[in-house]
C-alpha cells in the first residue's frame, strides 16, 4: 500500500537522444527501475492513490523497506525530433524527470525514540563519581545522534536516482 503523506520532491531531469520509440524507452526504463522493487505504469495505478505532490508520471517505484517507505516517479516526455540517422529513422529527443520521496515509518520512529530514552536512562543508573546529570548528558549525546541518523532522510535513495539518471542520460 503506498502511503500519501510522503512528500514526493524533484530528483532531476535529463534530456537524451535516441531514435527509439516513446514506448521502448519507457520499456527501457522500467526495466532498470525493476531493479529496485515493484514498478506500476499508469494504466496500473490511479493517480488518487498516489501522494498528492507526485504529480503526472508514467512510471512509480515503490521500493519501500520494514522502516522506511521510499518511491520514484518517472515521467517521460517526447521533446520532439532532431533529425535523421544515416539509415532515415527520426532521432527524437526526450526528456526524463523524476521524483524522489521517502519517510521513515512509525516503527523506525519508536526505535529512535527507544534509542534516546535507553541512552538517558543508562547515563542516569550508572553509578560513577561524577554527578548523574553529566553523566545523563554523555549518554544522551551519541544517542541523540544516532536517533537522528535513524530518522534523516535517506542518502540511498539520492544514490539511486542519481545512477537512474545517469544509465537514462547514456540511453541510445
Amino acid at each position: 500500500m503506498i502511503d500519501r503523506k510522503v512528500q514526493m520532491m524533484d530528483a532531476g531531469m535529463v534530456l537524451f537522444q535516441t531514435e527509439k520509440p516513446f514506448g521502448t524507452v519507457l520499456g527501457g526504463i522500467k526495466t532498470e527501475l525493476l531493479k529496485y522493487g515493484k514498478v506500476l505504469r499508469r494504466n496500473e495505478f490511479n493517480e488518487s492513490e498516489l501522494p498528492e505532490t507526485t504529480g503526472e508520471c508514467d512510471l512509480f517505484l515503490d521500493w519501500s523497506a520494514p522502516l522506511r517507505k521510499r518511491y520514484i516517479s518517472v515521467r517521460l516526455e517526447d521533446a520532439g525530433t532532431v533529425g535523421k540517422t544515416g539509415d532515415g529513422e527520426e532521432i527524437h529527443r526526450y526528456a526524463a524527470c523524476l521524483k524522489e520521496g521517502n519517510r521513515c515509518t512509525a516503527t523506525r520512529l519508536v526505535l529512535a525514540v527507544g534509542l534516546v530514552l535507553l541512552c538517558g536512562i543508562t547515563g542516569a543508573s550508572i553509578p560513577c563519581p561524577i554527578p548523574h546529570w553529566i553523566m545523563t548528558i554523555l549518554c544522551l549525546v551519541p544517542g541523540l545522534y544516532l536517533a537522528f541518523k535513524l530518522v534523516e532522510p535517506s542518502r540511498k535513495a539520492q544514490k539511486v536516482v542519481k545512477e537512474l539518471l545517469g544509465i537514462i542520460r547514456q540511453a541510445r
